[in-house]
């Protein structure tokens, strides 16, 4: 029967190198050796009870404390941000609808973008002491709003009418006008 040899050559201090010649049944015991031996001081004998006592694991409730809190703060946080997200627009909306409630119509025209074609006529015939919008009117609040691109439309809950007026309110100027979509008209 022919033996195997392996040359093993490790270096030295010098850079010389000692050439020696081992069978390789010497080194496959020798490494099984020191893999029980690392084996054994790892695990521990398992017939005479010397080996390390595992930890207890946590109950369940315990192991999902961390993930639900930090998702139910994230809820938090992104409800939070949805609800103020056109805060600015919505509080514009709500200032103007003030002053026309209270008759201050040339603030409120101020605040409305009339781009030359809408007279200040025009905006009493609509906002004004009876007009189409504010004629039987007592209550008028922000209901929700969209962000549309470079402006948001704002939805106002008039007593008056049955759905929601859609007014669109310019992200840049804070200008209000009509919004040409609603999504609560039928």
């Amino acid at each position: 029967m022919a033996t195997l040899f392996l040359i093993v050559v490790p270096p030295t201090s010098q850079n010389s190198r000692i050439i020696t010649t081992q069978p390789i049944t010497e080194i496959a015991n020798l490494l099984w050796s020191t893999i029980l031996d690392v084996a054994e001081k790892l695990i521990g004998s398992l017939i005479y009870g010397d080996h390390p006592v595992p930890r207890k694991s946590r109950a369940w409730k315990e192991r999902l404390k961390v993930p639900v809190t930090i998702g139910m703060a994230l809820m938090v946080i992104a409800a939070v941000a949805y609800k103020f997200a056109n805060f600015q627009e919505e509080r514009r909306v709500g200032r103007f609808m003030e002053a026309v409630e209270t008759g201050q119509y040339e603030a409120a025209f101020q605040n409305w973008d009339a781009d030359g074609h809408y007279t200040m006529k025009d905006f009493l015939q609509d906002w004004g002491k009876d007009g189409y919008y504010t004629k039987d009117l007592h209550e008028a609040r922000v209901f929700d709003s969209n962000g549309r691109g470079g402006a948001v439309v704002v939805y106002v809950a008039m007593d008056n009418f049955k759905a929601p007026v859609a007014l669109l309110v310019n992200k840049e100027t804070l200008k209000l006008s009509f919004s040409p979509t609603n999504k609560y008209s039928q």
